[in-house]
């Protein structure tokens, strides 16, 4: 199963660039205390680990021109979770009735499956499609991939939950290592970058 080869996959390329990821998850602590800043965050913590999975090594200048590309956009996204997640506990804990109960259920869906699906579309962001093209990109893949889905959210949690329960391996570990799952699971599936695009960011990428 793909899932399960994802994960392996994770495993090796964890132990094998370890810390070069304890930087990546530091940076993005560090980056996301803000909390309005997680968005921007997220795409420089993918692009990272993107090129770390590429060329063996962080490419700080392409972190930067995507974060300054696609920043602001992945900011303004990452709103969207906790919105939805808001109204739903807001109603769920306030409100009486039916329709209550289905606009609470229906804040705590959308607000977990926007935050999935945000995943494949910071990735396509974090690789250099545009906020448009990512935001479609993200859309299908879950579409087409619910399983999916639920491996993203199962794993993350777990990473999570062990991480939390060494303290500071939270900050050191968590970020890297749930990025690196996520794009192993989610980049073979993505549509390829047009030609232009995969020129530039192939030649962007020899930049460190």
């Amino acid at each position: 199963m793909a899932e399960t080869t994802a994960l392996k996959r994770t495993i090796r390329f964890v132990y094998q660039q370890s810390s070069s990821l304890v930087i990546c998850s530091l940076c993005w602590t560090l980056a996301s205390l803000p909390l309005v800043t997680i968005g921007p965050a997220t795409v420089g913590l993918y692009a990272a680990v993107l090129s770390l999975r590429e060329n063996g090594q962080i490419d700080r200048s392409r972190v930067s021109h995507v974060v300054r590309t696609n920043g602001v956009h992945a900011g303004l996204l990452a709103l969207l979770p906790p919105m939805f997640l808001a109204i739903g506990v807001l109603y769920g804990l306030t409100g009486s009735g039916t329709l209550a109960m289905i606009v609470a259920v229906g804040g705590l869906y959308f607000g977990t499956y926007t935050g999935l699906t945000l995943i494949p579309t910071f990735i396509a962001m974090a690789r250099g499609d545009s906020p448009g093209s990512a935001l479609k990109q993200g859309y299908l893949w879950g579409a087409t991939h619910p399983t999916y889905l639920i491996h993203l959210a199962v794993v993350t949690f777990v990473v999570l939950v062990t991480t939390a329960a060494l303290t500071i391996g939270f900050v050191l570990l968590f970020a890297g290592i749930a990025a690196a799952y996520h794009i192993e699971l989610v980049c073979e599936d993505l549509e390829p970058l047009p030609q232009t695009e995969s020129s530039f960011s192939l030649s962007f990428g020899n930049v460190s």
